[in-house]
């Protein structure tokens, strides 16, 4: 089996954003962060709330 980098023309050249599936999206960050900080204030407000033996 070939290799397909080996199967394209010579003078094929792509830039490697131009040709990527993906978008790296800087609000993906503040999601992520959000909700690491709401999961933290949903324990501390359990364990706060948790009734003591």
């Amino acid at each position: 089996m070939t290799d397909p980098k080996s199967a394209m023309s010579p003078d094929v050249v792509d830039e490697t954003t131009a040709v990527r599936q993906g978008q790296t999206l800087g609000s993906m960050r503040w999601v992520l962060l959000v909700s690491l900080i709401a999961v933290v204030t949903s324990f501390i407000v359990a364990f706060a709330v948790m009734p003591m033996p």
